[in-house]
């Protein structure tokens, strides 16, 4: 997809990246703590420019070759030769005009019980010389908790990396897992927005990444990367269970392929390039906000200030970029005394760079004359585990009323991600999708809307639609103070975000918190 020109530079290298006291920042080789600045030094700022130079060369660039493919099958009227099935049930599987189709069982693949039917396998090189990909096709609705279709790079019934669809919590979920010995571990579960999905695994000698694709997407996006548990010859796996026993799901597979591919199509691990560090831990803890400077008026911001004197706080918020531009975010909370959530993301604007900032005075941007206003993303937020409480949300600041000067009088919050089932209700369509109203109230102060269906941040945001429903609510014309887009965490929570692309697009005026990532 083009784009036109940002009005400023990528980044503008004589700015500062700034930590509070308490945190700690790093570029480079180099480190500080207490509220102090880091300037980028030449060297490495004319390194990271080249690299900024070749990622926009990159850009318009096709995705790298394809490789040599070894095999490949689309399941049209039978299975290829080389292909094994353990615990076979024959009335259970069928191969016809769509693909291979699977009816999904109940028994299990995750951890010690390995009694999951039909397990389709065929043996693959190993990653040792040259890096190796598996990827398939899925298409499956999953109805009860932990109902899955997987891609899996397989050893044995004890040894595996997974990679499929799954039912979450009521959140229909992209999970990637990793067993060895029988001892399993999540490594991403990531909301997924089809019932048909692209599934790939690449590895290289012992890591190995996964990552998916969907209708809505061009690009592949990332899942994450673990460890090989390699044992003996690896095998390129299929499993479908935790089935509902009394009625029929199929599983639909297709596009099944396996390729070497050039060591130039690598682009992981991605080097990180700056760090910002925010804990609390114990009688010690730190509390308040943590900031990295983005382009083009974005900024990262971590924000701990509701741990403040928390003395059985322990918890850790990281903000990061990397060299390729893309940026985010990973949070461990794992217990405290509070209640109120903490919170990490990238906001724009007079007060977008901080969600809840009491008292802050600042001249809006004048969106009574907006035509139109979209927000564009790619962002991912990967759980690395099935607890505690979490949302991913937009969050746009308003004024009410003609005074062009103050505080924000309103907050618009819209829902992309939130623990618990899904949301049915239609309030607004913006274009691209159906909202919910959720919460809207005079003594709130906030407008609230959920995404319907399948969640996770939409590719486009129509935010004229939202501000339009927000002078039909009844609060009178707005204007824009800021915009923040990011997560909150409650006690339980672990995971990240990462975000590829996020641009703000006003009557025709784009401004982008990342240069655009190769092949975009």
């Amino acid at each position: 997809m083009s784009r036109s020109p940002p009005p400023r530079a990528l980044f503008t290298f004589d700015k500062y990246l700034i930590c509070p006291s308490g945190t700690t920042g790093y570029i480079g080789n180099a480190s500080t703590s207490g509220f102090r600045r880091m300037h980028i030094n030449s060297s490495w700022r004319s390194v990271f420019a080249a690299g900024v130079l070749l990622i926009n060369a990159l850009a318009s660039a096709a995705e790298p070759a394809v490789g040599d493919f070894l095999f490949r099958d689309q399941f049209i009227g039978k299975l290829a030769d080389g292909w094994a099935w353990e615990r076979e049930d024959p009335s259970d599987w069928r191969v016809g005009p769509l693909g291979l189709e699977v009816r999904v069982r109940p028994g299990n693949m995750w951890g010690g019980a390995n009694n999951a039917r039909n397990v389709l396998w065929r043996s693959i090189p190993a990653p040792e010389e040259t890096p190796v990909e598996i990827s398939v096709t899925l298409s499956n609705a999953p109805t009860g908790q932990w109902e899955q279709a997987n891609l899996v790079w397989f050893y044995d019934d004890s040894n595996m990396v997974k990679l499929g669809q799954e039912l979450v919590t009521g959140r229909y979920s992209i999970v990637m897992g990793r067993e060895e010995g029988d001892r399993a571990r999540t490594v991403a579960i990531i909301p997924l927005d089809a019932n048909t999905v692209e599934l790939r695994l690449q590895a290289v000698k012992s890591r190995v990444r996964g990552q998916f694709r969907t209708a809505p997407w061009s690009q592949w996006r990332d899942v994450g990367e673990c460890d090989l548990p390699a044992k003996g010859g690896p095998k390129a796996s299929l499993h479908f269970y935790n089935g509902p026993p009394n009625e029929e799901h199929w599983a639909r597979v297709s596009q099944f392929a396996v390729r070497r591919l050039p060591a130039a199509a690598l682009t992981w691990p991605r080097t990180r390039v700056a760090e910002c560090f925010h804990g609390a831990a114990g009688p010690s803890a730190r509390s308040g906000l943590g900031t990295l400077e983005l382009q083009q008026g974005f900024t990262l911001v971590s924000e701990l200030y509701g741990q403040a004197g928390d003395a059985k706080a322990e918890l850790e918020q990281r903000l990061f970029l990397n060299s390729d531009g893309s940026y985010g975010w990973s949070w461990d909370r794992r217990v405290s005394a509070s209640k109120a959530p903490t919170a990490l993301g990238v906001g724009w604007g007079a007060i977008g760079n901080w969600r809840d900032r009491p008292g802050l005075r600042a001249e809006s941007t004048g969106s009574y004359a907006w035509k139109s206003a979209e927000i564009e993303f790619d962002a991912i937020t990967r759980l690395e585990n099935d607890s505690g409480d979490h949302n991913l949300a937009a969050v746009v600041w308003l004024s009410a009323g003609a005074v062009p000067v103050g505080p924000p009088s309103h907050r618009l919050t819209i829902l992309f991600d939130w623990y618990g089932p899904a949301s049915e209700v239609r309030t607004l369509n913006d274009g691209y999708r159906d909202y919910g109203l959720v919460q809207s109230s005079p003594d709130s102060h906030e407008i609230r809307y959920r995404i319907r269906g399948f969640r996770g941040a939409p590719p486009r945001v129509n935010l004229k639609a939202f501000l339009d429903a927000a002078v039909a609510l009844g609060i009178g014309p707005v204007r824009v103070c800021g915009i923040w887009f990011g997560n909150e965490i409650w006690d339980g929570s672990r995971g990240g975000t990462r975000v590829a692309k996020l641009d703000l697009v006003v009557d025709g005026r784009r401004y982008s918190s990342a240069p655009p990532q190769p092949g975009e």
